[in-house]
């Protein structure tokens, strides 16, 4: 289930950053401050048959209402189940959004290998974007349908 992130999810969404991004993760006043700036767009997956009362957190995608994607992340235990996909969609669902893009660390081929499984291209590049690591500045049109996704 997807849902809008609450603060008293902070601290699930604390773990999932610690484990999803080890060299960099968001800290609390990161969270709050990006809470404040995209109220209606920072979004949660919640584990509808977990044992934990409401449900665990199991990840989370934060976008800006141009289509910049700030974050989205799967705690590992759980990648590689459709969540990822499943909060991407928010974003395609967002109304008038005609591009949606993201940056992501060179490095990181899990990553791109998951957007480019979506539809997602290269556009660039941003030298040193991460300090120490250039990041891939990544696309994807939204009014273009992905050709591997026949249900729409």
């Amino acid at each position: 289930m997807i849902r809008r992130f609450s603060f008293v999810d902070l601290d699930e969404i604390l773990d999932i950053e610690r484990q999803a991004f080890p060299k960099s993760p968001y800290d609390r006043a990161t969270f709050a401050n990006l809470q404040w700036l995209y109220p209606e767009t920072f979004f949660v997956y919640v584990n509808p048959s977990s044992q934990q009362g409401e449900g665990q957190i199991v990840g989370y995608i934060i976008f800006s209402k141009d289509g910049h994607i700030i974050s989205i992340a799967v705690l590992p235990l759980w990648r590689r189940k459709g969540i990822g996909k499943q909060l991407l969609e928010t974003v395609l669902q967002a109304p008038g959004l005609r591009r949606i893009w993201a940056e992501v660390r060179v490095s990181n081929q899990r990553a791109q290998a998951f957007y480019f499984s979506l539809g997602f291209q290269v556009i660039g590049v941003v030298p040193d974007y991460y300090g120490n690591e250039d990041a891939l500045v990544i696309e994807r049109n939204v009014t273009n349908r992905d050709p591997r996704d026949s249900s729409r």
